[in-house]
């Protein structure tokens, strides 16, 4: 499952077809990793906003902040109290450009960029919590979900982050989609990525050149 992200810029509202409340900029990066702040969707006061939010689920009665998952399974969010409330009323959106899955080969584990075509953007679906620090006071944190990869991606890793389509997105981001039609929205399968080899300098994150995103092999495409 992916660790890393990327972001780079994108016209939310064209991607999405609806009017977005900015509530702060873009952050872009070729290399996020878990404990960043990075931009999140989500449904707000009748509108979608734009927010920062914190990589790491840190519900309001965390003790162990270190520990908090940063992916979360897709078959237990409506089992495990720790997912329940955000999984009714506080699900959001990531729009990247790519993340990267770790393969491991002969030699040991090999980092490979998952992308559209063309690097277009994508959605990726997850929750968001908010823990409070002071009276007044709270940060927004999220976790992305996770997915049995199929076929063809699988060949990369076993679990993926599960990826929404336009439409698909905004029934996940709307707090009137019901219970049911959340779970069939679990199950979509993706048949639009492709890959190709990075080289091994997304493993550091304090590498955030364009050189961390540039293949060093062609593109596996899927037949």
């Amino acid at each position: 499952m992916s660790g890393r992200l990327i972001v780079t810029p994108y016209n939310a509202e064209q991607e999405l077809g609806q009017p977005i409340v900015q509530m702060n900029e873009l952050r872009t990066g070729f290399n996020f990793m878990p404990t960043n702040t990075l931009s999140i969707l989500r449904w707000q006061d009748k509108h979608i906003a734009q927010d920062d939010a914190f990589w790491s689920f840190t519900p309001s009665w965390m003790k162990q902040l270190d520990e908090a998952p940063y992916i979360l399974r897709s078959d237990r969010l409506t089992s495990s109290p720790m997912y329940q409330e955000s999984f009714k009323k506080q699900r959001c959106l990531i729009l990247v450009t790519g993340y990267y899955v770790w393969v491991a080969l002969s030699r040991g584990k090999h980092p490979f960029a998952v992308r559209r075509p063309h690097n277009r953007p994508f959605f990726l679906a997850g929750l968001w919590t908010r823990y409070p620090v002071a009276p007044g006071r709270a940060y927004d944190s999220f976790g992305l979900i996770s997915v049995e990869a199929d076929p063809w991606l699988a060949r990369l890793a076993q679990r993926v982050p599960l990826k929404l389509a336009a439409t698909q997105a905004l029934e996940w981001l709307n707090p009137k989609t019901t219970e049911e039609n959340l779970m069939e929205l679990l199950a979509v399968k993706d048949d639009e990525l492709e890959a190709y080899p990075v080289s091994q300098l997304v493993n550091d994150p304090a590498n955030q050149s364009n050189l961390v995103v540039s293949p060093i092999s062609d593109r596996l495409i899927r037949k």
